[in-house]
């Protein structure tokens, strides 16, 4: 028992170690696990060289300004600049954007002469500042270019930038972007240095650098070192004396340091601490910071207003009226932006793992300043290499597994809870004190499979002789139905019903020739071999039924009543089919298989059909029949996948393209037949502008355009000549008006054309 044990805990273990790599895994640790292991921790104090000015309702009624921040003067900013210089920031960062604004037509425009002086008050006081850090604003677009002489066009996604007005764009110490990963959940992550075209640094890489040239110049020269080569500086004001400026720095200092753990280890080490200790922690910090990853896990200190946040109004008044500071600044870098918690409904709002059920969300601002705090101390979350990660996991599964099953089940299952308590309070220890994320939800499902496991051993042993039987069987007829055969007492019409189904249709791609050229073990071999591959994704989805018929399939996901879960796993399994038989058709090249699947779903008949003593259970009805003609439909359009378009209703996370309505054969009336291409999130966009292309030469085909569909069909098969629907389409257009014999299925009907 116990090497069973053993090996039980090494193949869960592999599995928990793959899945906790896989994307899927990742996901599931940032949405359950990493949450849990914040909610344990807790608030925790912020580093005191950061704090937040915040813009929100309240300051722009104290200041009597318009309610949104971008119709603020921009000499109020200006105003701040030299509130917070006076009160010795190191570093004074905008998470705002000062773009040009829209005209009195609403329409974008030049700025009228009061926005000129606005802006030029305004950049007059980040000039004096020497130390402000604007925002860049950075967004994808679409841009189109010619992949050929001939004016063929292409589109494709291109990085943009939108900088401040001029005047400010000058003045600034520094233009950085501040980006933060797209996520359907909450925010974890940030840029350290936006990859792009080349690495650029973000608002808090920039931040850092300048908070150190204020508060210790000593802790920059060694990297400014490292990067040129030489002992050479900075000047104090950014870009003077022929100096790098502060951006370009940073760009050479990333491309210098990336990667160079060696050179962080070597700083770490050298110097006298005793002697600099701030500045050997500061260029520690740097070089971590350009030496580590683009990317990082923010390691956020509490809900909102943890880090230390003053209103914007409160420091304009005690500057205004000769007063010092709510809170001292002196050597703190301040984050300005839009902070509003008073009401769910923010302008700058993100989920994060401290939303709270009020539904106030962390601002951008102090997510940009919790960003920088992080660099500041090194504390960004850092999960394990995944080599280690993949070994702890498939340790810890092995020993569980070894143990479970080598004692007694009152013993090793309290054993297995404790030493899974324990690695969570491990876990939670190094997270709390080391910012060292480890996975913890994939080791508890891991281990209380492997509980789960132990107490039913005996049981499965006890009962395997049973199952063998109810195994043999079920290689004929779906294990349900052997389990309801037998509960009934042998009763064969309890199995019998009508359902709701959807039905997947599946043929080998010329079987006939292939099979005369070969032997009839041979044929055999091959196609249980072809079965197999295609069987897996199927099978994985739960269909059930599944039927083989010579070289073909007919499956069905069956529901009491119409589903769309029903739908979409049969859709998966039809995805995943087809791939698998495209896999398997590499591995036995240069034999030609391949396989066509069709979709179609209504109500049928499941159970057993037959007479004179002998049955077999599948599948009866117009609806499997229908989806058998769906599948032959793909050798006139030259597609591998099709359903009608019911199939697919409301599953809108797959691309599909619809091909058109046919009457097919033995049919009365036309269906909608859609392709399905795959998951909308695999597809390439390539593909994307096939079916978006497709799409408009279908449209005129339907409209009895035949000139325009024609040109536009032959347009698609220049630039894909392998588009089956295309040539499908070209030839009947072909076939119909220049007389030529097209490729035109008799049972095929276009409504609309002439």
């Amino acid at each position: 028992m116990w090497l069973k044990g053993l090996m039980l805990g090494a193949a869960i273990g592999c599995i928990s170690a793959a899945f906790a790599l896989s994307p899927a895994g990742i996901a599931l640790e940032e949405s359950l696990g990493l949450p849990l292991l914040f909610a344990i921790r807790g608030r925790i104090p912020p580093p005191p060289e950061v704090a937040v000015v915040a813009i929100n309702q309240r300051a722009a009624e104290a200041l009597e300004l318009p309610p949104h921040p971008r119709n603020w003067p921009r000499s109020v900013h200006g105003e701040l600049v030299d509130t917070l210089v006076a009160h010795g920031a190191s570093a004074i960062v905008f998470d705002l954007r000062f773009e040009k604004r829209p005209d009195e037509s609403g329409e974008s425009g030049e700025t009228d002469r009061s926005d000129e002086s606005e802006n030029e008050a305004f950049a007059a006081a980040v000039e004096r500042a020497n130390r402000v850090v604007l925002l860049e604003h950075m967004d994808k677009r679409l841009e189109s270019f010619a992949i050929d002489k001939g004016g063929t066009g292409a589109t494709a996604e291109t990085d943009h930038a939108t900088g401040p007005v001029e005047p400010l764009a000058r003045a600034a110490t520094v233009v950085a972007p501040f980006l933060l990963p797209k996520t359907a959940g909450n925010v974890n992550q940030f840029w350290a240095f936006w990859p792009g075209d080349g690495p650029v640094a973000t608002i808090p890489t920039a931040a850092l650098w300048l908070h150190a040239l204020r508060t210790d110049r000593g802790a920059l020269p060694p990297i400014q070192a490292l990067v040129a080569g030489e002992q050479r500086r900075l000047a104090a004001a950014a870009g003077g004396d022929g100096a790098l400026s502060v951006r370009e720095m940073l760009v050479r200092a990333r491309e210098g340091l990336a990667g160079r753990s060696d050179i962080v280890a070597a700083l770490g080490a050298g110097g006298d601490p005793a002697m600099r200790p701030s500045a050997s922690i500061l260029t520690r910090r740097l070089a971590a910071l350009f030496a580590g990853s683009d990317i990082r896990y923010l390691n956020f200190y509490g809900p909102p207003g943890t880090i230390p946040v003053i209103g914007y109004d409160v420091l304009i008044a005690a500057a205004r009226a000769g007063m010092p500071a709510a809170i001292r600044l002196d050597d703190r870098c301040v984050f300005v932006g839009v902070a509003d918690y008073s009401t769910p409904t923010q302008d700058d709002g993100f989920a994060t793992v401290f939303t709270g059920a009020d539904g106030i969300d962390l601002s951008g601002v102090e997510i940009a300043a919790t960003a920088f705090a992080n660099l500041l101390t090194d504390t960004s979350l850092r999960p394990p290499a995944p080599l280690t990660s993949a070994a702890m996991l498939f340790v810890l599964c092995s020993v569980i597994g070894f143990y479970v099953l080598a004692v007694p089940a009152r013993l090793a299952v309290p054993a297995a809870l404790a030493l899974a308590a324990a690695y969570v309070a491990v876990a939670q220890i190094l997270f709390n004190r080391a910012a060292l994320w480890l996975p913890l939800v994939t080791p508890a499902f891991a281990i209380a499979l492997l509980v789960v496991s132990a107490l039913y051993c005996h049981y499965v042993v006890a009962r395997r002789q049973r199952e063998k039987m109810q195994q043999a069987i079920s290689y004929y007829i779906p294990e349900r139905v052997v389990q309801g055969f037998a509960d009934s007492g042998g009763d064969m019409s309890a199995a019998n019903e009508v359902v709701y189904a959807t039905c997947l249709a599946a043929d080998m791609e010329d079987f006939t020739p292939l099979a005369e050229g070969m032997r009839p073990g041979e044929v055999a071999s091959l196609l249980n071999s072809y079965f197999d591959a295609i069987a897996k994704p199927i099978n994985d989805r739960k269909a059930d039924v599944v039927e083989f018929r010579a070289d073909g399939m007919m499956c069905a996901w069956t529901a009491p009543q119409p589903q769309a879960e029903v739908r979409a796993r049969a859709c998966a399994a039809a995805i995943g089919a087809r791939d698998a038989a495209a896999a398997f058709a590499a591995k036995v090249a240069p034999r030609p298989l391949g396989v066509r699947l069709g979709l179609h779903d209504g109500e049928v008949f499941v159970g057993h059909s037959g007479g004179g003593g002998r049955f077999v259970y599948g599948i009866v009805g117009d609806i499997a029949n229908t989806a058998a003609r769906i599948e032959g439909l793909n050798r006139y359009l030259g597609t591998r996948l099709l359903a009608s378009a019911g199939v697919v209703r409301a599953l809108d996370h797959l691309r599909v393209r619809p091909v058109g309505q046919f009457i097919l054969k033995g049919k009365n009336e036309p269906l909608s037949i859609v392709e399905i291409v795959g998951r909308r999130d695999t597809v390439s966009v390539q593909t994307e502008t096939l079916c978006r292309r497709f799409a408009v030469a279908l449209q005129a085909f339907s409209a009895g355009n035949a000139e325009a569909a024609q040109v536009l069909f032959a347009a698609l098969l220049r630039d894909y000549p392998a588009d089956g629907p295309s040539r499908f389409y070209l030839n009947r257009l072909l076939g119909e008006e220049g007389g030529q014999a097209g490729q035109e299925a008799p049972m095929i009907i276009r409504m609309g054309t002439k």
